[in-house]
């Protein structure tokens, strides 16, 4: 039916305008229920395409007009068809001022004109695409509109034109997007909340699936919506405490959210986005009758949003101190004012206690996201030292993150659950929970907290010479989650955090009422958490020392061409005292103060200087070699050691000045420290460098307490080497002869001359006895006990003792002469009986030196005669028996007549000579070895031609032997094992059987000069004159060091199981005594 001619019946008066108004929606409907055919011949404006009504709203245009159900389309591939109605649904026709053709080629737009006549064109399409947008996203608000949508070929897609203003749909895209972002991107608290997004990526999110049109601020109070839905979708973590307290949703990258998850959908309407009622209201048209239009908010000014909008200065830190965290603040004045004021201040103290968990946790998971992740993936520091480097800084930070984040749990799980079963929400009790992670505080924090000064260090000296890590960790501190925090917070955190425990849980205390059973676990907690912190202070005390070494070290400088190896970054080093000591120039005109350092292995005295590069900084250059603890003495000081004995001697140095005999320098420094030039103020120390590098160097205290603490420290520092070092301690001094002998200062009851040789042997009452030679004659005692050893025999000068245990012979050089004892007449047996009688014989004349032993089998002595240049040796042979035989002693102490001899003890068993200067001899299994100047001659008894010299001095390998030429003094030839070693006064060296050299083993240097050797598998020893020097045979290795004044080896007897070495120094406390000692050896002798 026509509808004018429906309007007429009903008596409506028309207008020309309602006229043509009409005429148009006939001609709409008309083109609805064209048939196929018609729709056939149109085949350029229909092709691909069709008309679609996708539209709900209402026209109070159309009210008069029925509903109509569209029909049908022919079915025919790539024709265009018209989309059918849901079925039992009726809307209103679409309006026919704007319909879109879908085609191939292009878009084309149908329009009205008022004359009713309608042309379709392309040119007429593409300038009204360019008028309208064609993307859904900018024309949202009245999808009822035909100017609103494009027609796609699909039947009622709701994706392609989605209702904005629901929060269904708001919401699940909204979690698609957070999801996406989260698998591209990971910031601190992913871990923890793998939904997290900060506010600023919120509206970044709902921008990418709403109209991008809109203000910011609406986004942000459409995100701000999500948080007030029920249920919630948006919440802030607790590290966001400014969004927490607000409950709001800010627009920065500081606050960060996370998404709630939940099985309930959230519904409901975002009224603002809404579409208009009115049918022809479109964003960007002119203003809209509706008074409340959401198309509206298109056209207000962004700027004025936003700034409105704009967060304050404060705003980007997370910490809003205007809001109070007291636990006051978070209740209802009705409850505060029905609980008493010490309930009050208790859980004032507990909510302290939590909200200062929450926080400690929160930047210790900074110090992990934010600086360990990052930088063991950042390119700032080299691949190959990032892991240690990150292990040196960080630590065991994991361990105390662990700890407290299972702690923090806890807590806030207690503190809900209280908050659910009562109004209130009071803390019933904290100290059980503490008491159950409490006592896994120390094994983290001690390893943590003493190491923090040394992290500091680290990152200090790595900052200083890297500008990539300097930047990295300036980025990371003007990052938002830093809180404008410098990378040193988040180190010392753990230490300070520690130390506040035992505050924080003492304000609980004192509000807990005694019948609480907090009373008793939070003392207990108390407890627990200061013994710790006392733990991490005294460690911390050790590790400070070791940051001043690491300082020193880093400021060490050597003079040019004067390198050395100090090696103070060994784990474990300490330093046991620093300080300036002063010494004299030359001329004593001026006096220069040197920066001494007493660490655990040396004493290094240094000049300090300016740095160059820094104002503010210093260098230490180094003046003086570096004394190695071992080579170390202090005048009355260290005396003591050689004997075990480790404390300070306080002797006077009047007699120690005055013998020159127990000087090695002759008194020149116990002089000038008796007379210093620089008055009585002067606290002289004298500290002396043992071995052929070092010196005696005299320097000055500010006083003389001063004077005491480096005598003192040293003396410290030395038995600490000791004890560190026990296994070193392979020989110990073992007295023979304390006060018997006095030195040439002793008064005339002591001074029996200079004691020359030792010698022990068993009495005929099978006691262990010695003999000991001095420039006045021979004392015998028992050995080891002092007040036994008495006079036996007065003979001057005697320089050289042996005794023939087979025979009970004693053999005595004295004046160059050879004579031979009868031991056991010799022997004092009581104090009140002398022997008047002691038979004995002259062996040899002119005699420089003797050795006698077993060779071959066969006992023989040999002494050697000096001829010129030569060396000629005559090999005596006993043959008087054993003279404690009656039988023996009856015949060879007999004499035939009154001026006749007694029978001869010796025969000569053969003579050889050596064109050279010899110093000694020793004694192999079957050959004999002459220390000659040439070096060490082999003597065949057997075969005399058959002699050779080592080391062979053509030989490429002993270069280093010829290149010292006359200098070098041989010592000794001991056999080791399939080996022979050769000691020199310089070095030390090893050749097998044939005479070459090994090169497996060891050129040991002396470090100092010693002036006789002695050999005790697997050590060598060396006698210097001021220190014994104790060497492994097989690494070379220094194993000790006894230190004293005048050091002689008096004998050495190379037996097979224990060798026997004797030696004679200084008293080290009386200092006018001679103090004779045997070498034991305290280690296990190897098989």
């Amino acid at each position: 039916m026509n509808i004018r001619q429906e309007s007429s019946v009903d008596g409506t008066v028309g207008s020309p305008t309602l006229e043509a108004l009409y005429h148009d929606l006939d001609m709409f409907i008309n083109e609805l229920n064209l048939s196929s055919d018609q729709r056939r011949s149109s085949d350029q404006v229909n092709q691909n395409g069709g008309y679609e009504d996708e539209t709900q709203g209402y026209s109070p245009v159309l009210e008069n007009y029925t509903r109509f159900s569209t029909t049908e389309c022919i079915e025919q591939p790539k024709k265009p068809t018209i989309i059918e109605e849901k079925p039992h649904q009726t809307t209103p026709p679409v309006s026919p001022s704007f319909l879109r053709v879908n085609n191939k080629e292009d878009y084309i737009f149908t329009t009205r004109t008022s004359s009713l006549n309608r042309t379709i064109s392309s040119s007429s399409g593409r300038s009204l695409n360019n008028r309208i947008p064609p993307s859904p996203k900018i024309i949202f608000s009245n999808p009822t509109s035909p100017l609103a949508f494009e027609m796609p070929n699909v039947l009622e897609d709701e994706d392609a034109f989605p209702n904005y203003a629901l929060l269904s749909f708001i919401s699940s895209n909204f979690i698609t997007a957070v999801r996406s972002l989260n698998e591209r991107r990971r910031i601190f608290c992913t871990a923890e909340y793998p939904l997290s997004f900060n506010g600023e990526e919120a509206i970044d999110l709902l921008r990418s699936f709403l109209p991008d049109s809109l203000a910011t601020p609406i986004y942000l109070k459409i995100a701000r919506a999500l948080m007030k839905t029920h249920p919630p979708l948006i919440a802030p973590i607790p590290y966001s405490e400014k969004s927490v307290r607000k409950n709001k949703l800010y627009n920065s990258t500081n606050e960060i959210y996370t998404l709630l998850t939940t099985d309930q959908e959230i519904q409901g309407v975002y009224t603002p986005l809404t579409r208009c009622y009115s049918i022809s209201c479109l964003p960007g048209q002119p203003e809209c009758y509706s008074p409340l239009c959401p198309n509206r908010l298109l056209q207000q000014p962004d700027n004025i949003q936003q700034k409105l909008m704009a967060p304050s200065v404060g705003s980007s830190v997370s910490h809003d101190t205007s809001i109070s965290r007291a636990w006051s603040a978070s209740v209802s004045k009705e409850i505060l004012m029905s609980l008493p004021k010490n309930e009050i201040s208790r859980q004032e103290a507990i909510h302290e206690l939590i909200y200062t968990e929450e926080d400690y946790v929160r930047d210790l998971r900074l110090l992990d996201e934010l600086y360990v992740k990052e930088l063991l993936n950042a390119q700032c520091i080299e691949e190959s030292r990032r892991q240690e480097f990150c292990d040196k800084v960080f630590n065991n930070y994991k361990d105390i993150l662990n700890i407290h984040k299972e702690l923090c749990d806890d807590l806030k799980d207690h503190q809900a659950y209280c908050q659910s079963i009562s109004a209130i929400g009071s803390v019933n009790q904290v100290g059980d929970i503490f008491l159950r992670h409490v006592n896994r505080f120390q094994d983290a924090y001690l390893r943590y907290g003493p190491q923090v000064v040394l992290a500091e260090y680290e990152a200090k000296r790595e900052a200083e010479t890297n500008m990539l890590f300097q930047n990295f960790i300036r980025e990371k501190e003007k990052r938002a989650e830093s809180r404008r925090l410098p990378f040193r917070h988040f180190i010392i955190l753990p230490v300070t955090r520690l130390q506040r425990y035992s505050l924080l849980l003492d304000a609980v205390l004192k509000k807990t009422p005694e019948d609480n059973p907090d009373k008793v676990h939070i003392a207990t907690c108390i407890d627990i958490i200061k013994g710790v912190a006392t733990k991490v202070d005294e460690a911390t005390i050790e590790t400070k020392n070791t940051l001043r070494i690491y300082e020193i070290n880093q400021r060490i400088r050597f003079k040019p061409g004067e390198p050395h190896e100090l090696d103070l970054l060994k784990p474990g080093r300490k330093l046991i005292k620093e300080g300036v000591l002063t010494r004299k120039s030359h001329l004593v005109v001026e006096t220069i103060e040197l920066r001494v350092f007493l660490f655990d292995h040396l004493l290094l005295m240094t000049k300090e200087k300016k740095a160059p590069n820094k104002a503010d900084d210093v260098e230490y250059v180094v003046s003086k070699r570096p004394i190695p603890m071992e080579l170390l003495h202090i005048q009355e000081a260290t005396e003591g050691f050689s004997i075990g004995l480790r404390t300070m001697n306080s002797t006077a140095t009047s007699t120690y000045a005055s013998s020159s005999l127990l000087s090695p320098t002759n008194g020149s420094f116990a002089n000038a420290s008796s007379s210093s030039p620089f008055g009585s103020n002067s606290h002289p120390i004298l500290i002396q460098h043992l071995g052929r590098h070092g010196a005696d160097y005299m320097l000055y205290a500010e006083s003389a307490a001063s004077r005491v603490e480096w005598k003192e420290k040293v003396v410290e520092a030395k038995a600490m080497l000791e004890m560190s070092n026990m296994d070193k301690r392979v020989f110990e001094i073992r007295s023979l002869s304390d006060t018997t002998f006095g030195g040439s200062s002793a008064s005339s009851l002591h001074n029996h001359g200079k004691v020359t040789c030792t010698v022990p042997f068993t009495s005929s009452t099978n006691i262990r006895m010695i003999a000991v030679g001095t420039q006045q004659g021979i004392w015998m005692g028992i050995e080891g006990d002092t007040n036994t050893i008495k006079l036996v025999l007065s003979i001057s000068d005697v320089t050289q003792i042996a005794v023939l245990e087979d025979h009970h012979i004693l053999l005595i050089l004295a004046d160059k002469t050879l004579y031979a004892y009868a031991l056991d007449p010799l022997v004092p047996k009581d104090s009140r009986r002398t022997t008047v009688d002691k038979p004995h014989q002259k062996v040899a004349q002119h005699i420089t030196f003797f050795h006698a032993g077993v060779c071959n089998g066969r006992t023989i002595v040999v002494a050697m005669k000096k001829r010129g240049v030569d060396s000629n040796f005559k090999v005596l042979e006993p043959v008087c028996g054993d003279l404690r035989d009656p039988n023996n002693s009856k015949k060879f102490f007999a004499k035939s007549g009154l001026f006749s001899k007694m029978p001869s003890w010796f025969k000569s068993y053969m003579e050889f000579y050596i064109g050279t200067e010899s110093y000694s001899l020793h004694f192999l299994k079957a050959r004999l070895v002459v220390v000659c100047a040439r070096g060490f001659e082999i003597i065949n008894l057997e075969a005399l031609s058959m002699n050779r010299n080592l080391p062979d001095p053509s030989h490429p390998d002993f270069a280093f032997v010829q290149q010292k030429g006359q200098e070098l003094r041989p010592l000794g030839m001991f056999r080791c094992k399939e080996n022979y070693l050769l000691c020199y006064d310089a070095f030390v060296f090893m050749v097998n059987t044939h005479g070459s050299f090994v090169r497996e083993a060891p050129l040991i240097e002396w470090e100092g000069v010693p002036q006789a050797v002695a050999f005790y598998y697997p050590y060598v020893i060396g006698f210097d004159p001021r220190f014994i020097e104790i060497r492994h045979v097989e690494t070379g290795e220094l194993v000790q060091v006894l230190a004293g004044i005048h050091m002689r080896c008096l004998q050495f007897i190379n037996n097979a199981i224990a060798p026997v070495i004797h030696g004679c120094m200084a008293h080290p406390f009386k200092p006018d005594f001679q103090y004779v000692f045997q070498l034991v050896g305290t280690f296990e002798p190897p098989l």
